[in-house]
């Protein structure tokens, strides 16, 4: 397999391997007393969730239509996606313990870290262990490693060894951005600590998958859907449509949950 086709096929495993997870999950809740909701922010937000799960939907539409579309839409489609469930996951953690820092400049972080903090306090808990749990970078660092050609295979999504893959893939987004942000050189000692004591305290959830990818699409590349490199229509497609699954299923369930706890909050 040329290595574009195989990077393209690894990572549609990884969207699929979510999108399985995603599937028919259940979220309970256990809020913490004695917070004032903010309806005017929970409106803001759903109402900037409302344009953008629109718009995702029509991408979705045009795509189907025309498979050509699909590598148009596919390089900022995640982002669009991370959006959406962005704008819920910070709606959904303010009425868990009424935080707003989703609703301010740095929410993006504050709503990841929150997300992480919930799970482990069992404010928020998954059905599926996969997606409740909190990953230590130092646990994923020590990860055996795969065969190579292993994440290739087309049926590779229906693997457990999937997760520790995308988990692997994650920690390597998060530790590029750290060496980005921090202006860490390798080649010397002290950040050479400093990359360790990161490893040592960091951690991460699946819910960050969508954050990352959008990362990744914002600030990097997606060399992966490169269509002048074999990638076909319909392949791009393929990928499109699975990400769209995953992130619908998730954002069904934050929007449900969400609703619900609105409603015992009046």
């Amino acid at each position: 397999m040329l290595l574009e086709g195989a990077s393209f096929q690894t990572h549609l495993n990884y969207i699929k391997c979510l999108e399985s997870l995603f599937t028919d999950v259940r979220l309970n809740v256990v809020l913490v007393d004695g917070h004032t909701i903010q309806k005017t922010e929970i409106k803001r937000f759903t109402k900037l969730d409302s344009l953008t799960s629109k718009s995702i939907e029509v991408d979705m539409a045009l795509a189907q239509k025309d498979h050509a579309f699909a590598v148009i839409a596919a390089p900022w489609f995640g982002v669009k996606c991370y959006y959406s469930i962005y704008y819920f996951e910070a709606v959904l953690v303010h009425l868990v313990d009424g935080s707003q820092s989703g609703f301010t400049k740095g929410g993006h972080r504050a709503v990841r870290k929150k997300i992480a903090q919930l799970l482990s306090s069992g404010n928020l808990t998954f059905s599926k262990t996969e997606l409740n749990s909190v990953y230590p970078l130092l646990s994923i660092s020590n990860f055996p490693s795969i065969t190579s050609g292993t994440n290739t295979r087309s049926r590779y999504w229906m693997d457990p060894e999937c997760v520790q893959s995308i988990t692997k893939k994650l920690m390597e987004y998060i530790l590029h951005d750290a060496k980005v942000g921090n202006k860490w050189n390798l080649h010397r000692r002290k950040d050479q600590i400093a990359k360790t004591d990161f490893i040592r305290v960091g951690k991460l959830t699946l819910t960050d998958f969508f954050y990352w990818y959008r990362i990744k699409a914002n600030y990097r590349d997606l060399d992966y859907i490169d269509f002048e490199k074999g990638i076909t229509e319909d392949a791009v497609f393929e990928y499109m449509k699975a990400y769209n699954s995953a992130y619908t299923s998730y954002h069904r369930l934050l929007s449900q949950k969400i609703n619900g706890l609105l409603k015992t909050s009046n």
